[in-house]
């Protein structure tokens, strides 16, 4: 069945937007339909890359040569009404055969978010799996072999969410507080879009996935979702940043250092799943540095792997008495690259090398017929196949640091 509308989500102040189907800007007829699409897909991006356990800033990038193709020769029109009318900032210019334009979006809008929908024809058709495999599946530089990442997005119009459950269960979290209001829409807009089959995918830069489902609450994929009929089982790596920093420092630390007894001890508690525990129990009770819980500890992990490693920060501290050498590469490999997201960018490539160039693409061998989807390091699939998922994905596993 064709689709006769899409469902939007836009801050309130711009809701006169829907009032009206073109408005004159510099001169010439925009679309306010493709205004709306814009901000809207501008949003499902910020929260795509909006990390939980880090409050940190979200930039991006915008290709013009992808905004060509969905919105017309005329996109910079579009792009600077958005920002004149303060949705949005330039921060980084275009460079010729170096880096797109870099935006970061106004937050203050995002409090207020409200649905609407547009209904313009080339947009609807743009909308369809066809348009968005040719446009978006094929022309990347994903690290991910094509033929995978074509039955991954395949096998995203397989899933089933109960979204009417899912919705008052967010709901319920929201009236009870128990839930930021970002956290609230990041899953409200994405069992919206879910409801009404408008799949997003994107595969980034970084080997990583991005769906409606990846920012999808735990909670709500574990009890509302179905593949063919069937409930759905989740495998994932238990602690896997610390893991494949482990699996880099094996390929590019000396062997001195490797072996050493901090690096020793660093691997042999992150092959136990227990570096949390231990960040924990050393920083909260002995050195009395506050670390409560494994999700404190796991903050202060990402911290320490994904922020700057200045000499001051707390964290960093904590981390090199507990780890000297292990801080040490830590702090070097960000040096030597001269930008400190260079780690994080490695170490999702790993995961990423993992998750799909292997466990997924074996599975896919041996098991044609299944269906699955990731999120970033777990992966999810019809129960029926438990055991065949787990072997595949423990041999892997158990094969990383060997």
């Amino acid at each position: 069945m064709e689709k006769t509308s899409l469902k939007q989500f836009i801050p309130e102040k711009y809701l006169y937007l829907t009032k009206t189907k073109k408005i004159i800007y510099k001169g010439i007829n925009i679309k306010t339909d493709y205004l709306i699409n814009i901000i809207n897909e501008l949003i499902i991006k910020y929260y795509f890359h909006k990390e939980d356990l880090i409050d940190r800033e979200v930039k991006f990038n915008m290709w013009s040569k992808l905004l060509r193709v969905k919105y017309g020769s005329k996109y910079n029109y579009y792009i600077d009404y958005l920002i004149e009318q303060g949705f949005m900032f330039l921060v980084s210019d275009y460079y010729k055969n170096k880096k797109s334009r870099t935006y970061k979006l106004n937050v203050g809008d995002l409090i207020h978010i409200k649905k609407c929908s547009i209904n313009d024809t080339i947009l609807l058709k743009k909308s369809s799996k066809e348009y968005l495999k040719k446009t978006f599946l094929y022309y990347n530089n994903s690290t991910i072999d094509v033929d995978i990442r074509e039955k991954l997005v395949d096998n995203l119009y397989d899933i089933n969410l109960d979204t009417n459950s899912a919705r008052k269960y967010m709901d319920n979290l929201r009236d009870t507080r128990e839930i930021s209001y970002n956290k609230y829409m990041k899953n409200i807009i994405s069992i919206d879009n879910i409801e009404s089959n408008n799949i997003f995918f994107k595969f980034d830069e970084y080997g990583r996935m991005h769906t409606n489902f990846t920012i999808l609450r735990k909670y709500l994929r574990q009890n509302y979702i179905t593949i063919d009929n069937s409930i759905i089982d989740e495998v994932d790596l238990s602690n896997s940043q610390p893991l494949f920093l482990t699996v880099l420092m094996k390929e590019e630390m000396p062997v001195k250092k490797l072996f050493s007894k901090s690096v020793s001890r660093y691997i042999d508690l992150v092959q136990n799943g227990l570096i949390y525990e231990e960040l924990v129990h050393k920083c909260g009770f002995i050195h009395k540095y506050g670390l409560e819980s494994r999700n404190q500890a796991k903050i202060m992990m990402y911290k320490v792997l994904f922020g700057t490693n200045g000499d001051t920060k707390k964290e960093n501290k904590m981390f090199y008495e507990l780890f000297p050498t292990v801080f040490e590469f830590i702090k070097e490999y960000k040096l030597v690259n001269n930008n400190y997201k260079t780690l994080s960018h490695r170490l999702q490539l790993l995961e990423s090398d993992f998750i799909f160039n292997k466990v997924i693409k074996h599975l896919y061998k041996s098991n044609p017929d299944i269906k699955l989807f990731t999120v970033h390091d777990s992966i999810c699939y019809p129960i029926k196949y438990k055991n065949d998922v787990r072997e595949v994905f423990n041999y892997y596993r158990k094969n990383l640091l060997n």
